[in-house]
């Protein structure tokens, strides 16, 4: 009898707790259905017709969508070329030997003045007839003639520098090498540092603002002065090689850096915030509000930048431009890819 009993008190305990689940699964959904009622009364859904995002104003700002006009921008296209730091060993080695030589030069023509002086004597008195033998005289004019060798060579060996700084660094180094604001002295000195960089075959640069900075880092970089053509090559570089003078930078030879070109007009545009921006398709979008409710996905090329955000010369400083919410506008425009997982 009481195992009868035991039996009769299990089965009404399961019956309670089923009778508890199968009530708090029907309660739980009506709470569910009834809490998505609620949120599609407070957000409407936004429509999508003929590429366009409709969303109603009152929509827009319980979303947090914020439009403004763009700030109007210019922009220099700006092309880069890889160089490098020239050594200026060569360069101080033949200012040196340069200079060198005309000190030895003024030697041997003030001894050839004294020389000729000396022949000149001896060959007056030999003609009187006064304590000169045609053997002094054959001494006065061989030793003459020794000086003005002596300062001939040193005149070539001179020529022979000019011709090397020409023939290697071009002739911008080649001019007035003595003058202590000539190039070479210059660069002699590290007051500029020189940078080969290499450009396109057959590319001529006129009207371009030069810039150079570390390859590794992104500056404006220092102003630099092209000087020409540059008979030397930068190895691992195809194209025609030319030189620039940057300024006094601590930069140490062989250093890899980044040339810039600004050249042309500039162009007028306006700036694109980070925020206005999204990706999608591995492209860079912005959305435009070309009517009140209406919004539309423009694509956004991202080879123009500026200290912040990005150039563009497809808006006008009216645009309407999403800086806020455009992320928003994109999921809306493409929620129906979306598959609702719910909808079983």
């Amino acid at each position: 009898m009481p195992d009868r009993f035991r039996s009769i008190a299990l089965v009404v305990q399961a019956a309670i707790i089923i009778g508890l689940i199968w009530t708090l699964a029907v309660l739980g959904r009506d709470e569910f259905q009834s809490g998505g009622d609620d949120d599609a009364i407070v957000t409407p859904p936004a429509t999508v017709v003929g590429g366009r995002v409709l969303i109603a104003a009152d929509a827009q700002r319980a979303a947090g969508i914020v439009v403004q006009t763009p700030a109007a921008a210019e922009y220099r296209a700006a092309q880069r070329y890889f160089g490098v730091v020239a050594d200026p060993r060569m360069l101080v080695d033949a200012r040196q030997r340069y200079l060198s030589l005309g000190t030895q030069m003024a030697a041997a023509e003030a001894a050839l003045v004294q020389r000729r002086a000396d022949r000149a004597r001896i060959q007056a008195l030999f003609d009187e007839g006064r304590n000169a033998t045609a053997r002094e005289l054959e001494l006065a004019q061989a030793a003459l003639a020794s000086e003005e060798q002596r300062l001939n060579a040193l005149l070539t060996e001179r020529r022979a520098v000019v011709d090397g700084l020409r023939v290697v660094w071009g002739d911008a180094f080649a001019e007035r090498p003595d003058a202590t604001d000539a190039l070479l002295a210059r660069a002699a000195g590290r007051d500029v540092e020189l940078v080969q960089f290499v450009m396109p075959a057959g590319v001529e640069p006129r009207n371009t603002d030069w810039r150079v900075n570390v390859a590794a880092a992104e500056s404006p970089g220092a102003p630099a002065r092209l000087v020409g053509r540059s008979p030397q090559t930068v190895p691992g570089l195809q194209g025609d090689t030319w030189l620039l003078a940057v300024p006094r930078a601590g930069l140490p030879a062989g250093a890899r850096v980044r040339v810039l070109a600004d050249g042309g007009k500039a162009l007028a545009g306006v700036r694109v915030p980070p925020s206005a921006i999204v990706r999608f398709g591995g492209k860079a979008w912005v959305y435009l509000q070309v009517e009140p409710e209406q919004f539309e996905r423009r694509a956004l090329a991202t080879d123009r930048p500026l200290g912040d955000g990005l150039f563009s010369d497809a808006f006008t400083s009216d645009s309407q431009l999403v800086t806020s919410g455009a992320q928003l506008l994109l999921s809306e425009e493409f929620k129906f890819q979306i598959k609702n997982e719910n909808s079983d």
